[in-house]
Parts: structure tokens; sequence; C-alpha cells
């Protein structure tokens, strides 16, 4: 914005702030993704993506910048009279659909799917149908927790 300009004065046509709410939308999203790499080190991943390089000053910048950019990107908005549009997905329904994948994976452990890969031993065959059914075991206690938590009643 102008320094001439006093926020508010002037309002984008619907396409404009379309343009700008989506842009502002997508800078979050890296933000996000800044966000993921930082907790990634911290999260105990049996899988690490990343290597933990950044001292505890480095990372408390980059969080404090992320802050700062988050708040102007709202500056932004409400200046210039544009609507965020409010969250549609409730979180719950979000980790759901992950966990519908994570029990599809847990699945695709069992022999009769790996026996694609080559022969399998028989005492492996049955730590495999152990471990998916393990794994299944958690996911469904993770789901059940989840409908608990939001008392929607749902039964398994």
């Amino acid at each position: 914005m102008n320094e001439d300009t006093e926020p508010g004065t002037t309002s984008p046509n619907e396409h404009q702030a379309r343009y700008i709410r989506s842009t502002c939308e997508y800078i979050d999203r890296l933000l996000i993704d800044i966000e993921s790499i930082l907790n990634a080190s911290a999260s105990g991943s049996a899988f690490p993506r990343y290597s933990s390089d950044l001292t505890s000053l480095q990372r408390r910048a980059i969080e404090d910048v992320i802050a700062r950019l988050r708040a102007r990107l709202v500056r932004i908005l409400d200046d210039l009279g544009i609507a965020r549009v409010r969250p549609a997905v409730p979180a719950s329904r979000a980790i759901r659909g992950s966990l519908i994948a994570i029990d599809i994976a847990a699945e695709e452990l069992r022999p009769k799917y790996v026996r694609r890969y080559g022969d399998i031993p028989r005492g492996m065959a049955t730590e495999l149908e152990d471990i998916a059914g393990e794994l299944h075991g958690l996911i469904g206690r993770l789901d059940r927790d989840l409908s608990e938590a939001a008392g929607d009643g749902r039964e398994e």
C-alpha cells in the first residue's frame, strides 16, 4: 500500500480481492511448510526428512519472522477489506482421512501383498500378519478416541 493511502480508502474489485487473498493464503501455506520443517526434527519421526542444524536462536528468529509475516498478511487483508475464508474442514475429519491412508498402508504389510516381491518364510508371514494387526488396532483406537473427543457418537 502507498504511504499516501489510508487503510480501507480503496477497495479491490472481486477478482483482485480473490487474487490478493489467494496469494496471501499461498504465502501462509509456505510458512506452514517452514514450520513443518522446523518441527520435523523434534517430531520423533522414524524416518526424518531433515537433519536439525539450526541453533535455538535461529529457530526463535524464524518463528518470530513467521509470526510477523502472518500478522502482516492479516493486516493486508483487513486494510483492503478482504474477508478471510473460514476453515470448512474440521481437524478431526482431516486426521481421519490420513488414518484411512495409514490403515490401507498397514494392510499392505500383510504377506499376501509382500509376497509379490518374493517368497516369504512362514515365520515372517506370521510376523507380518501380527504387525498389520497391531497397526490396525492402534489406528482404530486413535479413530475411536477422535470420535469420543468429538462426541459424535460414531460406533465402530
